[in-house]
């Protein structure tokens, strides 16, 4: 496997729009600026490279951007003021950033590039350092809100980096149950302490990574797909369906959801059990809840109503599908983060052809790994 990074091509066209964008609006932002020097510093060019490249990694976070710049600075002017021997300063220079952007997690690159750029054009006088940290000042500024606002409003990606780990989802402390025997914060503190060096990875995305690796070695070994595992004789609602039919159908098949498709089978929502309960006076007692479904149920007289008649007003319209295509280890990641009991399979226009319940994903698995072992005996 090659150690180099690769970008597909709407990455590549990403980055470099935004490289292009956010040099071109610092240029002119610094032109229009009333300073006597209002030049683009050299190491500005490798920022870039890093914000919008590698926009996910802690190198390219607002404080490691701000805080190398800032650092470099003043190990640069204090090397070129102190040290008399160029290549002595330089090198000291760069060290010293070094050590300083580590003790204070903010390593950037592009930091040591702006020290030994700075020494090469020393020395400076007092009214230059002034002017020189000005302008390193408005570089690292305007570099970072450009960068800030055309990667979020421009490219629509997540930066500055934040994590997305879904929460519990039965508003309890649990986590969702792939999560309970995958990689924790223990666990990666340890084995980055045991490799002893710099991770340029964000720790929610180290832990995607492995849960990827995860998915693809049970994909690989199992090999199921949706296809495999669906229910094909599904049944289904219209929008007008009345909701006194829709609750029999789902008692008559036992089963806890029901597609709403249109006159073309195409799926527009689901509706449950949940949102049946849902219509209820949730301060009903359980003595009054067989009467408040039948009063629910129950046809309304006339042509206006004050509560739901039929299944298309009590629907949830966003719902999670897959295909038949989708894995079975991509599917159950879905389903375990989402909490969802059941997933509808839409072909490609959308039409109803399957539906997975934790039922058949249990099954599955279990049939997968009775037969895995029995192979070995």
């Amino acid at each position: 496997m090659s150690n180099t990074l690769s970008l597909s091509s709407s990455e590549r066209w990403k980055a470099s729009l935004g490289a292009l964008l956010c040099l071109a609006s610092c240029g002119l932002l610094l032109r229009s600026l009333p300073l006597d020097a209002h030049w683009l510093l050299a190491p500005v060019g490798a920022s870039v490279v890093i914000l919008f490249v590698q926009f996910h990694s802690p190198v390219a976070q607002p404080w490691p951007l701000l805080g190398s710049y800032l650092l470099a600075t003043v190990a640069g002017l204090a090397c070129s003021h102190w040290v008399a021997q160029p290549a002595l300063a330089a090198a000291l220079a760069v060290a010293l950033s070094i050590w300083l952007m580590a003790w204070l997690n903010c390593v950037h690159p592009p930091g040591g590039a702006l020290a030994l750029l700075l020494v090469l054009n020393g020395p400076y006088s007092s009214t230059e350092m002034v002017a020189v940290s000005e302008l390193i000042a408005i570089n690292a500024g305007v570099l970072l809100l450009a960068a800030l606002f055309i990667n979020r409003m421009v490219l629509r990606r997540r930066h500055p980096h934040s994590s997305t780990q879904p929460g519990p989802s039965h508003n309890t402390q649990d986590r969702p149950p792939i999560e309970r025997l995958g990689l924790t914060h223990t666990d990666l503190e340890s084995a980055v302490k045991t490799l002893n060096t710099f991770v340029d990875v964000q720790e929610d995305e180290l832990v995607e990574i492995y849960n990827l690796a995860v998915d693809h070695a049970f994909g690989r070994h199992v090999g199921l797909s949706c296809a495999d595992i669906m229910s094909r004789d599904v049944v289904t609602a219209h929008f007008d369906t009345d909701l006194a039919v829709a609750w029999k159908l789902l008692r008559q098949h036992k089963i806890k959801s029901l597609p709403v498709i249109d006159r073309f089978d195409r799926l527009i929502g689901i509706v449950t059990v949940a949102d049946f309960l849902r219509q209820i006076d949730n301060q009903a007692t359980p003595k009054d809840l067989a009467t408040l479904v039948q009063a629910l149920l129950r046809r309304t007289p006339g042509h206006y109503a004050d509560k739901p008649e039929v299944v298309g007003q009590i629907m949830s319209s966003e719902v999670f599908t897959a295909t038949p295509q989708t894995p079975l280890s991509e599917l159950i990641r879905q389903i375990s983060q989402r909490a969802l009991p059941h997933v509808p399979v839409v072909d490609e226009q959308r039409k109803v052809v399957g539906m997975v319940t934790q039922s058949d994903l249990l099954v599955a698995l279990y049939k997968s790994i009775a037969l895995s072992q029995a192979a070995k005996a």
